[in-house]
């Protein structure tokens, strides 16, 4: 097939190397631009043929959501794939993405398969990919759909929960479900475990590429990173792998979605069958709103 131009819009560097680097293994004839907001895919769109977009929703100057809904307003951009790239799931959230006129919809932390997969479909669909990687993405189990999504009152698909996933999800489920108090239990078990550590600076939720996540203890946090322990229950994700940190600040009832990876990880017990975990995540966001909402977290917790 021909070589297409691939736009990747983030304004976290970290999340364009990923995605730069999946499409570049998977179709290394493709051109890749890149933008760090809106404002700026924006001018690259003005003055190149673009055949995809890759976006990240939450950014600064201009969101995804803005520039899809000026990309859809433009004859020759009206029907280019564009896919949604975001930390937010929530039902209304991927509507509102739908409506204005994505073509996918993918949440972070991802998968490579996963993301890859949904890119194939995009390409089979809009460009006549037949290539073995189009035909294995068709076999593949995605997110939620969009037609699932928007055909009126029918319910978003969930995969069932596990003990990694449970607790996963918006400001609603991370203030006041149920679940909450049994994560506390065991994070707070967490903590114990570590004995002589530091004093727990509160609870934080960890999303981790590989599909788990984690309910951790705080053990400190900056504007930078943050380290804690978590009760380990399954897999241990990787080292370097992509997260995403969920802060909640109760006063406002908002939650940032920080997009970060893995620096550290270690054992807390000297054995190996450890129950306790170490780890430090390094933010890759620039999301002033997000940093924002960080900062008055830490203010509370320090």
């Amino acid at each position: 097939m021909k070589a297409l131009n691939v736009l990747v819009v983030d304004d976290a560097a970290f999340i364009r190397d990923l995605i730069k680097k999946s499409i570049r293994d998977a179709y290394p004839s493709f051109k890749i631009h890149e933008a760090m907001d809106g404002r700026k895919a924006q001018g690259i769109l003005k003055s190149n043929p673009i055949d995809l977009v890759l976006c990240d929703w939450e950014m600064p100057e201009m969101s995804g959501l803005e520039l899809i809904t000026w990309m859809r307003g433009e004859e020759r951009y009206a029907t280019i794939p564009f896919m949604m790239i975001t930390s937010r799931g929530e039902r209304d959230h991927v509507i509102k993405a739908v409506t204005a006129g994505v073509s996918d919809y993918i949440g972070k932390p991802f998968t490579r398969e996963n993301f890859l997969g949904k890119v194939n479909k995009l390409l089979a669909k809009h460009y006549g990919l037949t290539s073995k990687q189009a035909q294995q993405a068709s076999a593949q189990p995605q997110d939620a759909s969009v037609t699932a999504l928007t055909a009126g009152s029918a319910p978003v698909p969930q995969a069932k929960p596990t003990a990694k996933s449970e607790g996963q999800g918006s400001a609603s489920a991370l203030m006041g479900n149920p679940l909450v108090a049994q994560q506390e239990q065991a994070a707070n078990a967490a903590s114990k475990a570590s004995k002589g550590g530091a004093k727990a600076k509160g609870i934080a939720e960890l999303r981790f590429g590989s599909g788990g996540s984690a309910r951790c203890v705080i053990k400190d946090i900056n504007l930078q990173e943050m380290s804690g322990i978590f009760k380990r229950e399954g897999e241990i994700p990787q080292l370097l792998e992509q997260a995403v940190l969920d802060i909640v600040d109760q006063d406002a009832g908002q939650v940032a979605r920080i997009n970060c990876y893995i620096r550290m990880l270690q054992a807390v017990e000297n054995n190996a069958d450890a129950t306790t975990i170490k780890i430090v995540i390094r933010y890759v966001d620039d999301d002033p709103e997000k940093l924002d909402t960080l900062s008055r977290f830490i203010a509370k917790v320090r």
